[in-house]
């Protein structure tokens, strides 16, 4: 019915039998499994540490930021002080300025003037401005009419 050979031909009956061959190959691809996870664990251990010492970088900036930035508010704590000392000390001077002047014109007030006393001045009053005319009478004939419009001259 069959025409053609459907086994195999066996190189080697005994190794075949005892199963030696499997297990060789088991072995084989056990071993070059073993390889491939190594190497993916080595890679896996490198990527770990890039990471690790990515985070240690940024941590150490971290810290130096965080102690530049205390450095710089204790610098401003300073200068706030510095000005504020500054304001009290110019406050103090105007008011003890302001404290003597107000002193010496209580003096000054309670002295007796040694200058006559002035004359009141009164406000000028304020005058009119404009042409003044004056009214003459006019004569028609022998006819003299009353005020009327005269000629506009000013005096």
């Amino acid at each position: 019915m069959c025409s053609g050979n459907i086994f195999k031909p066996v190189n080697n009956l005994v190794e075949d039998v005892s199963g030696s061959r499997a297990r060789r190959d088991a072995k084989r691809k056990q071993e070059e499994a073993n390889r491939v996870a190594r190497e993916r664990q080595a890679r896996l251990d490198q990527l770990a540490r890039e990471r690790e010492a990515a985070a240690a970088q940024q941590r150490a900036e971290m810290q130096a930021l965080r102690q530049q930035q205390a450095q710089q508010q204790k610098e401003q704590d300073t200068k706030v002080a510095g000005l504020r000392a500054e304001q009290a000390q110019t406050l103090a001077g105007i008011d003890a300025r302001g404290t003597a002047v107000s002193q010496s014109l209580q003096v000054l007030a309670r002295q007796r003037s040694k200058q006559a006393p002035t004359a009141a001045q009164t406000s000028k009053q304020q005058t009119t401005r404009g042409a003044k005319t004056t009214t003459a009478g006019l004569r028609m004939g022998s006819n003299r009419s009353g005020a009327g419009a005269g000629t506009n001259l000013s005096v």
